[in-house]
């Protein structure tokens, strides 16, 4: 790639600065601070009639119920929409965008049989450019404001999600996928390799647009990479303060391939302890088949735990038990897991998340899982002062939400936006205060 930085910011982010700095409608928010332990009853506002005022800056200045009287500047009315935090994905795949509904067994043989084929692809600059512009249309459609993205293995076609992350408006953390072993040659990339690459693209992306996209040290997961690798890596993400992402005991026989490959290590997080890659700033997605001295060491480390629960239904992985997570006051995330999570809507991974209490005896509440979803996502990047909630002070990421006419209090509307994605659609989504999408009539 050539290095250069890119065109100047306000060229690249193609968005419109909404005429109005106030928005009428029902408000639903989670209230900041996310506490771990306080997951089972999180502070939610409700507001049945209320506005939100951002000002020049792109900051929310106001969050309260509508008084036409009170009012500083003209409102855009949007009843009947929820005006509510925008989504966080902390864990999806832009190259497996179109291979969605892809059956070929379970994690192993899926990744064999349909990913690594398709990843294959993304060595194709019109290919790589086309995907990138369906996967950064697809979040914004369902009201993900934010997400965390693994790419492919290619240095080229993840600059080229960067460029369609900045033109849309989105805000970002993303990687190049790391693998350098127990893969087909197509996919794989040396260490020293994928290492100048990376260098190269926190040298052009990372801290954009005032932070609004990010690069994050992506290793698949340890079966993929040798040591040296992976301890490349680690050191990468301390060099530049980085976020880690990965994924961690999705199958068991994943991990007890990974132990094979990494006899050094007593267990699956042992591996990444060892090369130095797990601390406060590591996101590991999964997270079924892990021990109770695995969870305990999570803590103690203060890493991040992703819940991908449609994935995990859709290739049969297990059941993550949320629990062992939230009693120990370890932070969490929701993720789509697109390709192997069937949707990019975070809404539809709230409900599959609810499914998933279920089926392991516990019942996570609407309430808390809407929190993960938002707050929840800002929390594990680090974000929840500046996104997650609307709060004053904080930055305007907001989607307005379409409900029926016939919701009207707090239940009522929170079972919309958790369970009823077929009779509700996101009409507009904003970043800093500005419009970045609006759903046309036809849409």
């Amino acid at each position: 790639m050539k290095r250069a930085r890119p065109r100047a910011e306000a060229d690249e982010v193609v968005t419109l600065r909404a005429k109005s700095s106030a928005y009428r409608g029902k408000i639903l928010t989670a209230l900041a601070p996310a506490s771990p332990k306080e997951i089972e009853e999180p502070r939610l506002l409700y507001i049945n009639d209320g506005v939100i005022t951002v000002d020049d800056a792109g900051r929310i200045s106001r969050v309260e119920p509508f008084d036409r009287a009170a009012l500083q500047c003209p409102a855009l009315d949007l009843h009947p929409c929820v005006l509510m935090p925008g989504l966080v994905d902390a864990h999806t795949h832009f190259p497996q965008t179109q291979i969605i509904g892809r059956t070929s067994g379970s994690l192993l043989s899926w990744l064999t049989r349909s990913v690594f084929p398709e990843e294959a692809r993304f060595s194709n600059a019109a290919y790589a450019s086309a995907v990138a512009s369906e996967f950064v249309h697809r979040l914004l459609m369902f009201g993900t404001t934010t997400c965390v993205a693994f790419s492919s293995s290619s240095p080229s076609a993840t600059n080229t999600l960067f460029e369609a992350l900045a033109r849309a408006g989105l805000r970002a953390v993303a990687g190049l996928t790391l693998m350098d072993q127990g893969c087909p040659e197509i996919v794989r990339l040396g260490s020293d390799d994928a290492m100048a690459a990376c260098e190269d693209l926190i040298a052009r992306w990372h801290g954009y647009d005032h932070g609004r996209l990010s690069f994050a040290v992506t290793p698949r997961f340890a079966l993929s990479c040798s040591r040296r690798l992976l301890e490349a890596a680690a050191k990468l993400a301390a060099t530049h303060g980085l976020y880690i992402q990965t994924h961690i005991a999705e199958t068991p026989n994943e991990g007890e391939q990974a132990l094979a490959a990494h006899p050094f290590a007593a267990d699956y997080l042992d591996i990444y302890v060892k090369v130095g890659l797990l601390s406060r700033r590591t996101l590991l997605a999964h997270a079924i088949h892990l021990s109770p001295s695995e969870w305990d060491r999570i803590e103690e480390h203060e890493a991040k735990i992703v819940h991908c629960p449609d994935s995990n239904f859709f290739l049969g992985s297990g059941r993550m038990r949320l629990e062992e997570a939230t009693v120990r006051g370890i932070h969490v995330a929701l993720g789509s897991d697109v390709a192997g999570g069937r949707t990019f809507d975070m809404r539809r991974a709230i409900s599959s998340a609810y499914d998933n209490s279920l089926c392991v005896g516990g019942r996570a509440t609407p309430e808390a899982l809407f929190s993960l979803a938002t707050l929840g996502g800002a929390d594990v990047l680090g974000l929840s002062s500046q996104i997650g909630s609307l709060e004053v002070g904080k930055e305007a990421d907001f989607i307005a939400v379409r409900v029926p006419d016939y919701a009207h209090d707090l239940n009522d509307v929170l079972a919309q936006i958790a369970f009823a994605s077929d009779t509700t659609r996101v009409e507009r989504v904003f970043v800093r205060g500005r419009q970045v999408a609006r759903r046309s009539p036809d849409q």
